[in-house]
């Protein structure tokens, strides 16, 4: 009797198995030991199986690999930017029609299969030319970022039915620096394209609610920063998904798929990304918004930075613990600066910009390497400052008030080298820093009005010259000079730069910029040799500052 329980049992077992798709084919279980299982079932002549050798074979199959998709071994390296976040890491790869997959290998099957099915199902709605994207999923306690590199999105586990995440797919395939707003209003559309193939809408759908105003006019952007709860408001956020979708859903109805993606790859390229503009300002010009959309491109910062930027002349990358080391004493910098606020983001990346133009026109050379990195990087040690390298070409800054001065060396960088000589370089950098550094100016009133300085302001107004920020700087060195009782441009940055200041007033800035990227010390032009120039510049600052006594050394 127990035996016959004990059979009737096994056999309900395996039909409640078959039932569940246990004996499916591998493409419909995705197990990869259906067949294997089902071949070994009832319909043979072999013993019956006991409940261990079930049990054995569910574990099996639910361990075992999808048969549609198999894997190979494969050694993934990855470095995000500058001194970011890198590894090595051992995975698992396969590759579908639609795209390469590589996944850690301690990430479960189900996991895969639903990476897998869900990506290719919205990839395979786009009716024009595919992308080539590679997808590298690590475990969130391995990876817990999100970045593009070339073709290649690396990321954790994460709803992989989502427009967010379709949209990063997009970018991997079209164009890393490319507008996340396209991408994202592109991805819904995918999204629901395959929601009415198979009758599902997607829990990331967005749905048509006509346009929705911005809080701030620098937010219709729709770059990656607008649809992030950290930069903008969830309201904002909002808003920036629904604007989007709707944006490529009236492109749409005008232009084909080819066109809107030809858009958004091009949206990544400094050319580009004016076409983007455009197109955006004309849609919103319909809507009846007045809005100036920028030109700057940012990118997802992967584990170690906030996010990335690219302009014309440079790439940006902002540590997530990066602090400016002089906020406290800089009333342009708030305690959270480039991490929080979109608007003072734009403005100081825009600023950035304008600021590297004006000086390549300024200086005015054949040409110039625009490939520069620029790490927002805080100092391990208080000793370090920010820094440009010039074998690697790159800048570390721990003060937003030192980007023009670095920026100035890296312009210089070949062209005039001899460190030795500091009113060349460092003077040099000093003087030209303040030319057009809108971040600096209320920092230097700031620090020569504390206890410390107050002696400046004190000297000033004995001059009886009016207070002006934007014009006080190079009247600040002379009156250093003069109270420091420099007579060598070399002694620090502020005589150097107070000599340069003086040799401009003289002879004009071409002419001096021509000067010190020369080797002659006698300037046939001028008449003159290098030493007699300092001599001139002592006497300029004995007749212009020495009415009053002072000592700041005391």
């Amino acid at each position: 009797m127990k035996k016959r329980v004990y059979l009737l049992l096994i056999t309900a077992m395996l039909m409640i198995l078959t039932a569940c798709g246990f004996g499916e084919t591998q493409e419909e279980s995705g197990t990869g030991a259906g067949r294997e299982i089902a071949e070994a079932g009832p319909e043979t002549d072999e013993k019956e199986p006991g409940a261990e050798e079930i049990q054995k074979s569910a574990e099996s199959a639910e361990s075992a690999a999808p048969a549609e998709h198999k894997y190979e071994k494969m050694t993934v390296t990855y470095s995000e930017g500058a001194e970011g976040f890198s590894f090595r890491r051992d995975m698992e790869k396969t590759q579908t029609e639609y795209a390469v997959y590589y996944f850690d290998p301690s990430i479960d099957n189900q996991e895969r299969k639903a990476c897998i099915e869900a990506t290719d199902k919205r990839l395979s709605c786009i009716d024009a030319a595919q992308p080539a994207p590679e997808i590298v999923v690590l475990t969130e306690e391995f990876y817990d970022g999100i970045s593009v590199s070339g073709n290649r999105l690396y990321l954790s586990p994460q709803p992989w039915d989502s427009a967010d995440y379709l949209a990063k797919v997009l970018l991997a395939g079209y164009g890393e620096w490319g507008n996340y707003g396209l991408a994202y209003g592109y991805a819904d559309y995918l999204c629901k394209k395959a929601g009415a193939d198979s009758g599902d809408t997607g829990p990331d759908a967005q749905e048509a609610k006509g346009f929705l105003p911005m809080s701030a006019s620098e937010l219709y952007d729709l770059n990656l920063l607008c649809f992030h709860e950290k930069f903008v408001s969830a309201k904002d956020v909002e808003a920036s998904k629904n604007n989007a979708c709707l944006f490529v859903e009236e492109y749409l109805s005008s232009h084909s798929e080819a066109e809107l993606l030809e858009l958004l790859s091009a949206s990544g390229t400094a050319e580009g990304a004016v076409r983007a503009k455009e197109a955006l300002e004309a849609f919103y010009a319909e809507k009846g918004v007045e809005c100036r959309l920028s030109e700057i491109r940012y990118q997802l910062g992967g584990s170690a930075f906030d996010y990335v930027v690219v302009c014309q002349y440079a790439r940006f990358y902002i540590k997530k613990d990066w602090q400016d080391a002089s906020w406290r004493k800089n009333p342009e910098v708030s305690e959270n600066f480039l991490h929080e606020d979109y608007g003072e983001i734009r403005n100081f990346f825009e600023c950035s910009e304008q600021r590297m133009g004006q000086y390549q026109e300024l200086f005015g050379f054949d040409s110039y390497n625009n490939d520069l990195a620029i790490l927002f990087k805080n100092g391990r040690g208080v000793t370090e400052t920010s820094e440009y390298y010039g074998g690697v070409h790159d800048i570390k800054l721990t003060t937003v008030i030192s980007l023009t001065h670095e920026y100035i060396h890296s312009l210089m960088y070949g062209r005039y080298d001899d460190w030795r000589t500091l009113w060349k370089t460092e003077g040099f950098a000093r003087y030209f820093s303040y030319k057009y550094d809108l971040y600096a100016y209320d920092l230097y009133n700031n620090y020569w009005n504390n206890e410390s300085m107050i002696w400046i302001q004190e000297y000033i107004d004995f001059l009886g010259r009016p207070i002006e920020v934007r014009t006080d700087v190079p009247e600040l060195w002379d009156i250093l000079v003069h109270s420091y009782g420099y007579t060598d441009p070399n002694s620090d940055y502020e005589s150097g730069a107070s000599f340069i200041g003086y040799l401009i007033k003289q002879y004009g800035e071409e002419a001096v910029i021509s000067y010190i990227c020369s080797d002659n010390e006698y300037n046939t032009e001028w008449g003159k040799s290098y030493e007699e120039l300092v001599q001139d510049w002592i006497r300029y600052i004995e007749e212009n500052y020495s009415q009053y006594s002072i000592d700041a050394r005391q």
